[in-house]
Order: C-alpha cells, then sequence, then structure tokens
C-alpha cells in the first residue's frame, strides 16, 4: 500500500519537482499545471513524467474561485484510483511543504489514520449570507477570476438582481440549504472516501451541474458529498492538517512563509498539523531547508 500525493500547481517548477521527488521516495504524486502557466514549461511536465512514481498533466486553465479547479482535483481523484495500490491521498498545491517525513506520513496514513478523513468543515446553520449565496444565486463568471475587483462588483450586481427578481436556487442537487457543508478543497482522506466522491459525481449529474453554476464551489464539494453520507460523516476528523497563516494575506489566500514564522509552524506541528503553506522560491528557502533538516 501507498499513499498519493495530489498537487495542482501554476508556478515555481523548482519547488514543486523538489515535492515530488520528496513524494516519489514512497509514494505516488499526481500534478495538474494550469495551461496557462509559464514558468512550469511542456519540457518540465515531461521530465516531470520521467520520474518514477510521478504523473504530470495539463488540462484546464484555473481561475480563483473557478469551476476548472474542481475539474481538475475530480481528474487527479480519478488518476489516484487507477493504482490498486493506492490507499490514502493528500490534497496539496504547488506551494506547499511537508512537516514531517514521508516516513512518517506512511507511518500515520498507513496505518493508525488509514480510515480517517482529515477535513475542516463549516456546518450549514454556520454558513454566513455571504456564503449561501455563492450557491442560492447563478455564478456567471464560472471560470474568470472574480478577484478581479470589476468582475467582483459586477458579479453583486448580478445576485442583487437576481434576488430582486425572486431567484432562490436553495441548494446543489439533492441538497438543499439546510445539508450544505464548506471548507477548504485541501482535505486528506482514505481509497474508499475519494472512490465515493468520484462515484457519487458520476451518478448524481445534477450536483455536478449545480455545482458548476456556484461561487467558489471547491469550498461545497468533499464536505457536502462527505458529510451527508452516514458512512464517511462517522470517519471524519474536523482538524485542518495543513498549517496557514490568514493574518497577513488579502483575505482570499493566506500569506506567505519565511523564517519569521517557524517557531509558529512548529507548534503547529505539534498540535497534529504535518504540511504548510504558502512557501515562496526565494523569500521562503531557508524556511523550507530548516523545516527539512528537522524532520
Amino acid at each position: 500500500m501507498k499513499q498519493a500525493y495530489l498537487i495542482t500547481a501554476y508556478k515555481d517548477y523548482e519547488s514543486l519537482k523538489e515535492l515530488a521527488e520528496l513524494f516519489t521516495r514512497k509514494g505516488l504524486c499526481l500534478i495538474h499545471v494550469d495551461t496557462k502557466s509559464k514558468t512550469i514549461t511542456d519540457e518540465n511536465i515531461a521530465q516531470l513524467n520521467e520520474m518514477p512514481g510521478c504523473r504530470a498533466v495539463r488540462e484546464y486553465d484555473i481561475k480563483w474561485g473557478g469551476f476548472a479547479h474542481v475539474r481538475a482535483i475530480l481528474k487527479l481523484l480519478c488518476m489516484a484510483l487507477e493504482d490498486q495500490e493506492v490507499s490514502y491521498l493528500h490534497l496539496l498545491t504547488g506551494e506547499d511543504y511537508p512537516l514531517v517525513s514521508p516516513d512518517r506520513l506512511d507511518e500515520l496514513f498507513l496505518g493508525e489514520r488509514r480510515d480517517a478523513v482529515y477535513m475542516d468543515y463549516m456546518c450549514p446553520g454556520e454558513l454566513p449570507e455571504t456564503v449561501t449565496k455563492r450557491f442560492r444565486y447563478y455564478n456567471f463568471f464560472q471560470d474568470r477570476n472574480v478577484k478581479n475587483k470589476l468582475l467582483w462588483l459586477i458579479q453583486d450586481f448580478t445576485v442583487k438582481l437576481q434576488k430582486l427578481i425572486g431567484i432562490d436556487r436553495k441548494g446543489i442537487g439533492a441538497f438543499d440549504a439546510s445539508r450544505i457543508y464548506k471548507g477548504l478543497v485541501y482535505i486528506s482522506l482514505p481509497r474508499e472516501a475519494a472512490g465515493y466522491v468520484v462515484s457519487y459525481v458520476s451518478s448524481h449529474r445534477d450536483f455536478w451541474d449545480d455545482l458548476k453554476k456556484c461561487q467558489v464551489p471547491e469550498e461545497f464539494f468533499f464536505q457536502t458529498i462527505l458529510m451527508n453520507n452516514e458512512k464517511w460523516r462517522g470517519h471524519v476528523v474536523k482538524q485542518e492538517l495543513r498549517y496557514m497563516d490568514w493574518s497577513k494575506g488579502d483575505g482570499a489566500s493566506p500569506c506567505y512563509l519565511d523564517m519569521e514564522d517557524y517557531d509558529k509552524i512548529m507548534e503547529a506541528r505539534d498540535r497534529g498539523c504535518l504540511f504548510a503553506r504558502k512557501f515562496h522560491p526565494q523569500t521562503s528557502l531557508s524556511l523550507r531547508k530548516r523545516i527539512f533538516e528537522n524532520w
């Protein structure tokens, strides 16, 4: 049995290659590279595919908050499930870094934690209106970068217009608002749970079609499917395994980490975090090296 590390990447080939080399020591590394990436070339992708245990593809143009990211993640899930030896999966970005060694990750997730889904989530009753409007009203900019201030204003205008004329989508597929959960898309889960997610999407096209029309759909994807399944709900551990610092970010993304963050990262590791995000190719280099030296 082995683990699969599923990575969506956009830039910084050298850091991505380093991750692939680390994860393929013991497991499988599957990578989706954004089609618009200019810093990760087709030649780089070919080099990754020459690495034993690594497969890299370039299929989707991913925008912040767009549905293409969900498509890329589903693609990676399917690729991982093709390998019958894969028993546990982690979703990461190309700007992540492990806080413990691949050997330690194997001890945990091929051992005592092999049946657990590590996934933070917000329950339906906790969702503010700023979140529920993402699925209650149609998103007309599915694969546009809504971080663009003008586009964000236009999207808000379309929501107000939909409210005015009485549009209310109620939910996503068979899940009404009382059954929709939200959380970060970067989770860790057993093979069987990943297989259930892929199977659910395949057999419930209404869910998939409604999800396309949501804003930031990735944040409803795993949480809503898994928390509404009696079996997998019982396996969910509400714990974020990835350390992130949102305090200095733009509100939509965590900030880059540097050596000043080392002590906080180690404290987070002591609390159970096993990965961290985000690492800059230059300013985070010393930090990444020090973490590696202290696995």
